[in-house]
């Protein structure tokens, strides 16, 4: 089982969960963890594997200088958070948990040498590799649709930042009445209720402030994650499944996939030809594994990195670990949770390795929230169990959609407190 904290700090004494010791305060061989991506995966793996172990160097590879939270981003395109308040840097990471962060990029693997080889020329040495480079986005599966699009007019902002923003400054300025097309991509992709969540908050800005736009939702799926719940929610708020809807739902059944992007016309061609203009169109494109996974060899011609279902090491090199987004690693889902419980299980498998205790067996979480709007929340708790040599869902609860007002009002303060819970644990 995965330890929470406060067994760690029974095991290891309260100190352990301040553990910033000066690099020249460790012993010279002191094994060493090198983790490509800071994103949740990456982080949570150097903060968990310091509060294990206190003896390790760990040494966190990422370009970025801050990290932008993907989980209530969301929120931004209706004014509810900012994008400042999703963003943290790697301080604490340095400070606190005394991992060595190097701003630069990964760009080779010397599996036989065991280094890590960085944009910047360094030649990093590692015991262990932890690679957690997150996605990437697989444009041309949109024919017409490219990366330079999605970094101008028609954005995907499934990373969130900048194209976050110019989403927002796109539907909000939309004359009256104009439409917005989401294109919702097939499984797996980064955190499944997202698109549906997008759409919700959208409405209900557009409600207040342009009440005759619509939004359309095509889908490459028949059906999606909460869709009774919010399906319920959109017909109270927003008129769903009558005439004058501003949202409507297209699944793959129905001919919702798109398949190609117009730019020049803003016009999006579905799979059975029908041809829809729109002001803004959101294109979520499909994903496969980060650039290094691919650049690596580490995917071995497959879109994801395989890997041991018991302790997700690489296919390719047992002293490589792929945890997030990346790893292939069904049936689990790919969200931020589940890469940070990915994570403090690698962490107690590299411990074991280092002090000949048995980690055990593993059971990992999913616990995953959205919002309809400020008052209506879901929840959903997956676990997963190791047997029979794969990962196996062992239970799958989820909240069901309820016309109580309070306890839909619940639900959506669990949902903004687990956000804020959620990214203070990473890294604080």
């Amino acid at each position: 089982m995965l330890l929470n904290r406060r067994d760690v700090l029974k095991l290891f004494g309260a100190g352990a969960a301040s553990l910033a010791l000066p690099h020249g305060a460790r012993a010279a061989a002191a094994p060493r963890l090198v983790i490509v991506g800071g994103g949740i995966g990456g982080a949570a793996l150097a903060k968990y594997m310091r509060i294990l172990n206190r003896d390790i160097h760990i040494t966190v590879i990422e370009p970025n200088p801050r990290f932008i939270f993907c989980p209530g981003s969301n929120e931004v395109l209706n004014d509810e958070v900012s994008i400042d308040d999703l963003t943290v840097t790697y301080d604490t990471l340095r400070h606190r948990y005394g991992a060595e962060v190097i701003q630069e990029r990964a760009v080779e693997i010397d599996y036989a040498g065991h280094h890590v080889l960085t944009s910047g020329g360094r030649r990093v040495p590692y015991d262990w590799l932890a690679v957690s480079p997150g996605p990437q986005f697989i444009y041309e599966a949109v024919e017409g649709y490219s990366e330079a699009l999605a970094q101008g007019d028609f954005p995907h902002a499934w990373k969130a930042g900048p194209q976050t923003l110019r989403l927002k400054k796109l539907y909000q300025s939309m004359r009256p009445g104009g439409v917005v097309v989401i294109s919702a991509p097939p499984m797996p992709y980064r955190c499944p209720p997202a698109p549906y969540e997008r759409a919700s908050f959208m409405a209900a800005w557009l409600k207040r402030h342009n009440p005759t736009a619509k939004i359309l939702i095509l889908d490459s799926k028949p059906d999606f994650i909460f869709q009774a719940n919010y399906e319920d929610y959109w017909r109270d708020k927003f008129g769903y499944g009558t005439d004058h809807a501003m949202i409507e739902w297209v699944g793959s059944h129905e001919g919702g996939t798109v398949r190609q992007l117009d730019p020049a016309a803003h016009t999006v061609i579905t799979a059975d030809g029908e041809r829809i203009r729109a002001d803004v169109i959101n294109i979520i494109p499909p994903e496969k594994a980060g650039r290094f996974a691919f650049d690596t060899g580490l995917t071995l011609g497959r879109d994801w990195v395989p890997v041991n279902p018991y302790d997700f090491r690489s296919r390719k090199d047992p002293n490589v670990f792929v945890l997030g987004d990346a790893a292939e690693a069904d049936p689990m889902v790919k969200t931020g949770y589940v890469a940070s419980n990915q994570a403090k299980w690698i962490a107690q498998i590299i411990h074991g390795e280092m002090t000949g205790r048995d980690p055990g067996n593993p059971l990992w979480t999913n616990n995953c929230v959205a919002m309809a709007g400020d008052d209506y929340g879901m929840t959903v708790t997956d676990t997963y169990r190791y047997h029979g040599g794969k990962i196996v869902t062992q239970e799958t609860l989820i909240a069901n959609p309820s016309h109580n007002p309070h306890l839909n009002a619940l639900r959506a303060s669990i949902a903004r407190n687990w956000q804020r819970s959620f990214r203070r644990d990473i890294f604080e």
